[in-house]
């Protein structure tokens, strides 16, 4: 008989504990679905497809000891400390459900007494501020969703390490990124991350029965995963020395494609994006190598790739003059 899996990480290592959830959502059974609770020391964390040097100040992290990771989905930059507990749903393909996994976290909230809404593409809000961003990834047979739940963050670093395009904070309506986020702490006095992720557990369990504890992946595995995590080429390595750059603020994220072109043709490319989906964007850069660098064509690929709503988007990429 297959029972719901909770489980709450023994580190604080960032890579040891985003490995352990890629290897539980690897190994999701159906029936059986997972929630992982993880905390992280000092940490920017950055979406599959973004440039970490257009996101954060890289060499002032390097001087303070803070880590840098890149995750398997998409999104944006955010920021761990010991202050937040980070939340991870791994499931078989037959029992994710985006609406049913949100809803545990916030009848979470309203057992701390907060009163939490979903708002956004990927958001968690309370009293109009955030307090949660949401990030998704699928591998074969199995879904990850996971997120950050701030409760006594130490809200000052972000500023500190972060960078945020103008367009972002114009698009929320505040001046800094630190305007839009709030700890649940300070909403409700008294409530800790060990309280919280009780009352996770207990959602959870109200949700999909009694679960099961403990029982935690293979370590080789997740070694061999937190290796690729802490290395040069994943965190760094996605860079290309681009000749052309096209790009566009969308409601879903900003977009930048960065194109290789010699002769005419595109040669290689690249998407830097924050976008949710975290499969289009190299399924598109795929599609563009070889082809003509001509707008009509990056249409076509984008057709290829995304469908038609991507694209009726990409149809309005303005490239970026030297």
């Amino acid at each position: 008989m297959t029972r719901p899996l909770f489980l709450e990480s023994v580190t604080h290592n960032p890579y040891g504990n985003l490995a352990t959830e890629r290897v539980l959502t690897e190994q999701a059974r159906p029936g059986a679905p997972v929630l992982f609770l993880w905390s992280n020391t000092d940490t920017v964390v950055i979406g599959l497809h973004q440039d970490c040097r257009a996101e954060c100040r890289v060499d002032r992290m390097r001087e303070k000891g803070i880590f840098l990771m890149r995750r398997f989905s998409g999104g944006g930059a955010v920021w761990h400390d010991l202050g937040n507990v980070n939340f991870s749903f791994c499931c078989h393909d037959a029992d994710y459900d985006v609406d049913r996994q949100t809803d545990v976290v916030l009848r979470a909230c309203r057992k701390v007494g907060i009163d939490a809404v979903r708002t956004g593409r990927n958001d968690l809000e309370a009293a109009g501020c955030k307090f949660s961003g949401n990030a998704y990834y699928q591998v074969p047979g199995g879904h990850c969703q996971h997120g950050t739940l701030l409760v006594h963050c130490d809200l000052s670093r972000l500023g500190e390490y972060l960078t945020v395009s103008p367009e972002k904070l114009k698009k929320h309506a505040v001046s800094s990124v630190r305007a839009r986020v709030v700890n649940l702490a300070d909403l409700m006095p008294g409530v800790t991350i060990p309280r919280l992720s009780a009352a996770l557990q207990e959602a959870f369990e109200e949700e999909y029965g009694p679960a099961e504890t403990g029982r935690f992946p293979d370590r080789e595995r997740v070694e061999a995963y937190a290796a690729l995590l802490r290395s040069d080429d994943w965190i760094y390595g996605r860079r290309i020395p681009a000749t052309q750059i096209w790009k566009r603020s969308f409601p879903w994220g900003n977009f930048e494609l960065r194109l290789v072109v010699r002769q005419g043709l595109i040669r290689e490319a690249r998407v830097v994006t924050d976008m949710l989906d975290s499969r289009l964007p190299d399924v598109f850069a795929a599609a563009l190598k070889g082809e003509p660098c001509l707008p009509e064509r990056m249409v076509k690929a984008a057709r290829k790739a995304g469908g038609e709503d991507f694209a009726k988007d990409i149809t309005g990429l303005a490239r970026v003059r030297d």
